[in-house]
């Protein structure tokens, strides 16, 4: 299912956030160990993968799939231990800019001569007809030469000067003479560039790569960070929207990967289509009339936001209607109903207490503080402070509590209850109801 929809990137971010769920591994393109389409692969342990079903049916979800397992124990990572690990290569086709021809060559290429040992040595043995500017880029830049041990910025800086390089070995040999560098040998050894190792890209950079080229992210996701507020204060997530009933308000987050704005043709007003990523997929959004004009400053390619919203999921995909929108880092503050700071009493000191004080003090607010004291045989004494001490609830604050106490020190009662749906303008106040009865 990967390899015939490996044109639509959506499509198959959905299908690799589906397989990683049930523990199937999803390997990154790699020049060394891809094939022409996705294919069963080792893992990066060593251990040899099952050869049937590790494509992913995208409509099947973790609790069924889990279901479908049987009764066997499963790992922390939702595989199951008696089984061996499913693990899947990311085929060499579905980068975007690289065509078949080019992979069919570089495939001939590494099973007459064996592994890849350097950009040079790539340049030099496949047909340089075939493998051109753009397919090497594309290549350098989702990280499929990231085997060759430098950095993407290096390979990327040296691809011209190897390119020129191995345009003249292959023509010499064309034309019968000997290279400076390898005289009469089937294959020529690469000498090293003279271009100095450079820095690698910084990660958004890497990431933005990553995403245009393959459809997901492999170094890691721009949403990273601010997991641990996605996981507490969104309602729901893009994979589950199609789940809600139609219509019905919800909270979501994620990361604006893009925005076309336009006109609209019936009323003339401005609009924004947003598309709003989270770490299972994404979601369009449509921002217009009173909402777009109020919230338009926010709608920035690489902002991370929350929505509170009206889900449609009459269209083939769910689309959100927005009836708020705030930076998600104001997650904590507006949704928080109640903080804890969990105290181990057999650790306690005089002096934590007054380290406590002055952190309570560095983030004043209006949010309720709980301090939760835990002795030694588990029993929870909960004391609730004076409206003096509330707290304004942070990342912040959190990652301040930990690192004085340890982890899980700080606890966030969140509001979970679903969103009220704002009144329209044109709705009149309850009050005035009956004012012309």
């Amino acid at each position: 299912m990967m390899t015939n929809d490996m044109a639509d990137t959506a499509k198959l971010s959905q299908y690799i956030v589906e397989a990683r769920a049930m523990g199937i591994e999803v390997l990154p393109p790699d020049v060394n160990e891809s094939q022409m389409l996705f294919a069963p692969a080792e893992s990066r342990g060593g251990v040899p993968p099952a050869r049937s079903s590790f494509v992913v049916p995208p409509a099947q979800s973790t609790t069924e799939s889990s279901a479908a397992q049987g009764n066997g124990s499963t790992s922390s990572e939702g595989r199951r231990d008696d089984c061996p690990a499913l693990v899947i290569r990311f085929g060499l086709a579905a980068i975007k800019g690289v065509g078949e021809a080019a992979v069919e060559a570089l495939l001939k290429a590494r099973n007459q001569g064996g592994r890849f040992q350097s950009l040079s040595d790539l340049c030099e043995r496949v047909d340089g007809r075939s493998i051109n500017r753009k397919a090497l880029e594309a290549f350098i830049k989702c990280g499929a030469c990231d085997s060759f041990g430098l950095t993407r910025a290096t390979l990327f800086s040296r691809m011209e000067g190897t390119l020129a390089r191995a345009a003249s070995l292959i023509a010499d040999r064309q034309r019968g003479q000997s290279s400076l560098f390898g005289a009469f040998e089937e294959r020529s050894v690469s000498t090293p560039e003279s271009a100095k190792a450079l820095p690698e890209w910084p990660q958004h950079e890497l990431l933005a790569h990553e995403k245009e080229l393959l459809g997901f992210y492999v170094t890691g996701h721009p949403l990273t960070p601010y997991a641990p507020i996605l996981e507490k204060y969104a309602l729901a997530t893009t994979g589950k929207l199609a789940e809600l009933e139609s219509r019905s308000l919800t909270r979501i987050g994620g990361l604006i990967a893009a925005v076309q704005n336009g006109v609209s043709k019936k009323s003339g007003k401005p609009y924004a289509m947003v598309t709003l990523e989270d770490l299972e997929g994404s979601v369009q959004v449509l921002c217009m009339n009173e909402n777009y004009d109020k919230y338009r400053e926010l709608l920035t390619p690489g902002r991370a936001i929350l929505i509170i919203g009206e889900v449609n999921t009459g269209d083939e995909r769910p689309k959100i209607f927005p009836q708020e929108i705030m930076p998600l880092e104001e997650a904590p503050r507006r949704y928080t109903r109640q903080v804890h700071l969990r105290l181990h009493t057999a650790h306690l000191r005089p002096e934590n207490i007054e380290s406590a004080r002055e952190l309570i003090a560095a983030f004043p607010g209006k949010c309720p503080l709980f301090l939760c004291f835990v002795r030694p045989a588990g029993e929870v004494i909960f004391v609730e402070t004076h409206t003096r001490f509330s707290v304004t609830p942070s990342s912040e604050l959190q990652k301040a509590a930990d690192g004085l106490f340890g982890e899980e020190t700080y606890y966030a009662k969140v509001d979970t209850s679903l969103p009220e749906r704002a009144p329209r303008r044109w709705e009149r106040r309850p009050e005035y109801a009956g004012a012309e009865e």
